[in-house]
């Protein structure tokens, strides 16, 4: 469980036993013996982002959409200053966050989309090698610490070594760091950031098995919480969304 950083102080014990164990195995953490191997993007993840935007003819940045309309006709954007139509869109956001888009939701996109909840976890960059396990040769990818084994106890501490995960130089280690209240060094401190990720309940699992039934021959919906809450899982159901439009990507 304590892998699942999206679950939250007080939540664990209603975390769905089937989704946690599909969790541990995508991520091979059910075997006793070796560790699975880490594939990553060379130049990390902004380089894909360049390559999709090239690809487009047109890129809007720091331009919030306020709202969408959608009918069997095609998808209505409105921005702070003008008012975009479009044959088709994908909304490739957080659920609730889709659901706050949505101009008239539909009774279904109310129940589905409104059956995630989100926790925000506050996020370090930094080059504090304490929060690793005491033992060098014991440090992985994913590093986590414990204050309690009681289910309502303070959040999990989860640091990711980035040398190991994303192969870079070991010159100096690099640690990103959840929930790490004041157990990093601040002059160690890279860069801060605070990020939302899916709550897994009963709830919201039965719901992300109905998402795809939302996807219209117009609008189609994308987003981490249809999977485990991770990259992979937003750019999978990216592609899904693409083919219900019909491309293939």
């Amino acid at each position: 469980m304590s892998a699942v950083w999206s679950c939250p102080a007080g939540t664990a014990l209603d975390y769905p036993a089937r989704h946690l164990f599909g969790f541990l195995e995508h991520h091979g953490m059910l075997g006793i013996w070796g560790s699975p191997r880490w594939r990553t993007v060379e130049g990390g993840s902004h380089t894909y982002v360049e390559r999709v935007l090239a690809g487009l003819h047109s890129v809007r940045l720091g331009t919030p959409v306020r709202a969408l309309s959608h009918d069997e006709n095609g998808v209505r954007l409105s921005t702070d200053t003008e008012v975009l139509e479009f044959d088709a869109a994908v909304i490739a956001t957080h659920a609730d966050q889709a659901l706050a888009l949505l101009d008239r939701p539909s009774a279904d996109e109310r129940e589905i989309l409104g059956a995630f909840t989100y926790t925000r976890n506050r996020t370090l960059l930094h080059t504090d090698t304490t929060v690793l396990p005491s033992d060098r040769a014991t440090w992985a990818s994913w590093n986590h610490r414990l204050t309690s084994c009681d289910p309502d106890g303070s959040p999990v501490r989860v640091s990711y070594h980035m040398n190991r995960l994303q192969g870079l130089p070991d010159a100096t280690d690099y640690v990103v760091t959840l929930n790490a209240d004041d157990g990093v060094t601040p002059d160690r401190v890279v860069a801060a950031m605070d990020y939302s990720h899916p709550v897994f309940t009963p709830e919201s699992v039965a719901a992300q098995r109905r998402l795809r039934s939302l996807d219209t021959p117009v609008l189609a919906f994308a987003g981490a919480h249809h999977g485990w809450g991770f990259h992979e899982d937003g750019c999978r159901s990216g592609v899904e969304a693409a083919a219900a439009l019909g491309r293939r990507w």
